[in-house]
C-alpha cells in the first residue's frame, strides 16, 4: 500500500462571500477548474526532473459561507522552485491574470489558451451571477495568510466580459498582420531553400522564440546577408520587419516576414 503524504500546514482556501445560494453546478465546476488550473500551472513552471505533485484534495468545507480548503501531497522541492511555495506563486500568478482581464496589465504572466480563458471564466462564475457577492482565494502557511486574491463580482462580471471577448477573437478569422515591429533572431539556417530552423523572437508579440518563414527568398537574402554599417553579426543585430502572425488558440505559433527595412537594422545594445 501506497502511503500519501499530506502538507496540511500548508492550504489554499476558496472563500465565496455569497448573498444568494449557488447553483452546485455553478460551484462544482469553479473548484474543478480552479483545480486544473493549478496542476496547468505547475506543469507549465517546471520540468520532468522535478517529482511535485499538482494535485488539490479537500480538507475541509466549513458552514457560513462556502468555505472550501484545498490542500496537496507534500512536495519539498516546491519551496526551492517558488519562493514560498507553489500555492503562494499560483496566487501571485493568478492576481495577475486577474489584473490583465480587468485592463490593469497589458500582457497576461503567461500565455493562455482558448481552454485556459473558458476555465478562469467557469472559476469567476458563481461570483459574477450574484450581485454583491466575493470570491476570496487565500494561500496560507500554519494558519497564517501569504498571499491572496479577491475578486467582487462587478470584477468577475467585467473578467468574464474581457474573456468572451477574447475567445470571439480566438474563433474569428483576422488580419493579423504587424508593421514594424522589431525581431531578433534565436536561430536560422543560411539556406533559402530551407523553411525549417529558422526563429525569432518579436517581444512586443511574443518573448518566446516562434517559427518564421518568409514571403520570398529575396527578404530571407537581405535579412542575413549581414549589415555593412555594424561590425557585429547578424544574429547580434536588431531588424525592423513587416510580418504576418499565425496563430493557434491565440497564441502565435508563426510568423512570416512580408518585409524587412534594411535602413532601420540597429545594434540592440547601443
Amino acid at each position: 500500500m501506497n502511503t500519501i503524504e499530506i502538507d496540511f500546514d500548508k492550504k489554499l482556501e476558496i472563500k465565496i462571500n455569497n448573498e444568494r445560494p449557488v447553483n452546485l453546478t455553478d460551484l462544482t465546476i469553479s473548484l474543478l477548474d480552479l483545480s486544473s488550473q493549478f496542476q496547468r500551472f505547475v506543469e507549465r513552471e517546471t520540468s520532468e526532473d522535478y517529482d511535485i505533485s499538482s494535485e488539490l484534495l479537500i480538507k475541509e468545507v466549513r458552514s457560513g459561507s462556502i468555505i472550501v480548503e484545498l490542500v496537496t501531497k507534500a512536495a519539498p522541492l516546491v519551496p526551492l522552485l517558488w519562493q514560498g511555495g507553489s500555492l503562494y506563486q499560483w496566487v501571485t500568478t493568478s492576481s495577475s491574470i486577474i489584473d490583465w482581464f480587468l485592463g490593469k496589465a497589458k500582457n497576461p504572466p503567461l500565455d493562455l489558451t482558448k481552454k485556459d480563458l473558458q476555465q478562469w471564466k467557469n472559476i469567476i462564475e458563481p461570483v459574477a451571477k450574484d450581485s454583491g457577492s466575493q470570491l476570496i482565494i487565500s494561500a496560507s502557511d500554519n494558519a497564517t495568510v501569504i498571499n491572496q486574491l479577491i475578486v467582487s463580482s462587478e470584477q468577475a462580471n467585467a473578467a468574464q466580459n474581457f474573456i468572451s471577448r477574447r475567445i470571439a477573437n480566438m474563433d474569428e478569422p483576422a488580419d493579423h498582420i504587424h508593421s514594424k515591429k522589431v525581431l531578433v533572431w534565436y536561430q536560422t539556417k543560411f539556406d533559402v531553400n530551407s523553411e525549417t530552423g529558422d526563429k525569432a523572437i518579436v517581444e512586443d508579440i511574443r518573448k518566446k522564440p516562434t517559427k518564421v518563414i518568409f514571403e520570398n527568398n529575396a527578404v530571407k537574402e537581405a535579412m542575413l546577408h549581414g549589415h555593412n554599417n555594424f561590425n557585429k553579426q547578424w544574429h547580434e543585430l536588431a531588424y525592423v520587419v513587416d510580418l504576418e502572425v499565425q496563430t493557434i488558440n491565440g497564441i502565435p505559433k508563426l510568423y512570416k516576414i512580408l518585409r524587412y527595412y534594411e535602413d532601420y537594422t540597429f545594434d540592440p545594445e547601443e
